[in-house]
Formats: structure tokens, sequence, C-alpha cells
């Protein structure tokens, strides 16, 4: 059996019957528990593969029952380029920090999105920067002293070259006047809702409040109440959740009255299309696509989907996929791809794949009406 490539393999062994065991298939869609070719990379197979090793570890494993499970689907790729998968689109999710105070010298900025690939270059107002590769979702990019020597907002963006790329949206990166305290947002409650709901007031957790502090919600400025330097009340009246954003999300930002008038880094607040309960329109979506045998439907599966164990096994959990940093499972009220692990492996594509990899469920996409959903369900505090 020769292939190398990932098509040359397919060809090789779904629904090939095995030399081996000519009453087993080398892969049957469906169940890798019948299939030659996985019982072989098992630890206690006899001859275990690849010959002499390194045997595939445990998650390796997970990966390849998962795509068995999931119909052995045919790998694509695109015909665009000789073959060769176009790059993803890079999108900017956040900055880390958004700000900085003047003078502060070289600064290390975090870039976080999704799409990004190894070529993928960070630019500061339209130059480019020295910037690291941290895997599909981060960057690092290094910001010279010259431009925190002095106050002023500078606009950053991601490019992404061809074959696909593409040019991102920009996000603010903020250098302060000395001595000017930046107010802090750490909670937001409720952190999301539903569209078409009525008004209501949102309270703001943080430090750095000073007494005439203002809200922004989405761009327009709402009745804020000042509590304390660590809390604010707003009032949010209905037309402002009158249809979910893009996303799924709306910003929120807490500024200082004047002469300072410092103004937070955004945080994200939820905003369901409709009300998504989990019993009712996401269990369902799970059962049918995920929590299927081999797959994740037991405790011995990471994430384990079926009814009753969905809940605890993703909200507010950390993932334990290598290059996801400390990215939850489900973030109540964090739709986006870069908050939420299940929203990232459902939004992933052959050509915008997920921190982990390829998107889920493996060869068996969900439609965009069991997508939203999902979506729905998490934006609006992905509620038991």
């Amino acid at each position: 059996m020769t292939f190398q490539n990932a098509h040359a393999l397919w060809q090789a062994t779904v629904q090939r019957t095995s030399v081996g065991d000519s009453e087993l298939l080398l892969v049957e869609p469906g169940h890798p528990e019948r299939s030659r070719m996985y019982l072989k990379l098992l630890p206690d197979a006899v001859g275990r593969m690849p010959q002499g090793g390194p045997f595939l570890d445990s998650a390796a494993l997970r990966d390849v029952a998962g795509w068995v499970c999931a119909g052995a689907p045919e790998p694509s790729t695109s015909s665009g380029d000789g073959g060769l998968p176009d790059n993803p689109p890079p999108t900017l999710d956040s900055l880390a920090p958004s700000s900085v105070p003047e003078g502060v010298g070289e600064v290390v900025l975090t870039v976080n999105g999704s799409g990004f690939v190894a070529s993928s270059q960070v630019s500061v107002n339209g130059t480019a920067v020295a910037t690291t590769y941290d895997g599909p979702q981060r960057l690092s990019a290094r910001v010279a002293a010259s431009l925190t020597a002095q106050p002023r907002s500078h606009l950053v963006q991601v490019t992404t070259p061809s074959p696909g790329g593409g040019v991102s949206a920009s996000l603010t990166f903020t250098v302060t006047a000395s001595g000017a305290a930046l107010p802090l947002v750490s909670l937001l409650s409720p952190c999301g809702t539903v569209a078409g709901t009525g008004p209501f007031t949102v309270t703001v957790r943080g430090t750095g409040f000073k007494e005439g502090a203002s809200l922004t919600f989405n761009g327009s400025t709402v009745a804020t109440t000042f509590i304390s330097a660590s809390e604010l009340r707003a009032s949010i009246a209905s037309t402002l959740v009158a249809s979910a954003p893009a996303g799924n999300v709306a910003t929120v930002t807490v500024t200082n009255p004047a002469p300072g008038r410092e103004t937070s880094a955004p945080v994200t607040f939820g905003v369901a299309s409709k009300v998504s309960t989990l019993a009712a329109d996401v269990q369902p979506i799970f059962t049918a696509s995920c929590a299927t045998s081999g797959c994740h439907a037991s405790t011995s599966t990471p994430a384990n989907l079926t009814a009753g164990s969905s809940y605890g096994a993703l909200v507010n959990i950390p993932t334990s996929s290598k290059g996801c940093g400390m990215r939850l499972r489900v973030q109540a009220c964090g739709p986006l791809r870069g908050q939420s692990f299940l929203i990232d492996k459902i939004l992933a594509t052959n050509v915008s794949p997920a921190c982990s990899g390829g998107p889920m469920p493996k060869g068996s996409p969900l439609s965009a009406t069991q997508k939203q959903a999902i979506i729905d369900w998490v934006a609006q505090g992905a509620p038991q």
C-alpha cells in the first residue's frame, strides 16, 4: 500500500479489503472499531503500526477515529494553485495590550484572531513590523519604541499573501499620555441577550471608573450611572439590540470624563439572533452529529456530548487542545471563534482551520442553521 498524500491514503484505504484480514476493510466509514488500519494503530495491536514507531499518541488516535466515524470523507484541496489549498483570510479579534503609556519603549503586541498562517504579517499604520507566528489564531508583533514615544492611536492590521489570504479589518492600539490610568472593564452582568428583547440594565464591573464616566454600547453612548470606581450601571435601549450585530457580539467601552477622557479597551457583549436552548435546539445537534460511537459519546473521549453530560463538559471548561492557549470550550456570551473553542471548531473550514486543526464534525459539517443555533446558545450565555 503506497501513498504520498492524504488523497492517495484515502484512495488506498477507504472501502478497501484488508490483505491481512479479508473479513475487515482497511477503513470502514463510520466504524473505527471495524477498520483494520485504525486497529493496527492501537497500543495492544500485534505488529503495531507505524512499524518500529514513533506511535500515535491518544490525541492522534482520537483524530483518526473521529475521521472514520464521521464517514471517512474524501480530502479536498483547491485547484486554483496547483492543488495547494488557499490561505484563509485573516480576521482580528483583540490586541494585548490594547494600550500602553507613552515612553514605555518597545512593546511585544499579541494579536489574536483567526486564519493566520506562517507568512501572515502584522502592520502598524500600514507599515510591516517584525512578526512571529504563534499559531493559526495568534501572532506576536514588535512595536518599536518610536511608535510609543508620544500619545497617539495606531491602526493594526494583518495581511496574508496569496493564494487566498487578504487584509484584515483594523484594530486600534493606543498610546496614552503619561499618568493617564485607563479604566478596565472586567465583567458585564448580564453578559448577553437575545435580539428583539426589551430594554435592560447592564452592570459593569472593573477598575479606574470616574464619576461622570459614560458607557458606549456598539458605538452608541448610553445613559450611565456611576456607582463606584469599580461599578457602573447603564441602560440599554431596545433599539440597540433590535437585531443581532455581525458575529453576534456588541462592543462595550467605558470613557472617563474630561479632561482625560481615558477609554477602556473594548469588551464584547453577546447578542443572539433568537432564543436557543441546550435541550431543545443544541443537544439534538450534538446527539445526531457528535455523540456517536468512537467520537464524543463517553467519558473516555474529550468532551462527552451525550445528553446530560454536554453542559458540564463544555461550559467554562478549558480546552486541552494544543495550540489553543487558555481558551474555554464554551465561554458564556463568547460566540467568536477566538473566544469559544466549540465555535472555532464548528466554523472552521479546510482553508480556515481551527486552532487545533480541522473542522468538526469531521467530514460532515453542520448546516448554517445548526451552526447558528449553537452560536445563539453561546451568545445569550450558554444557559443550562
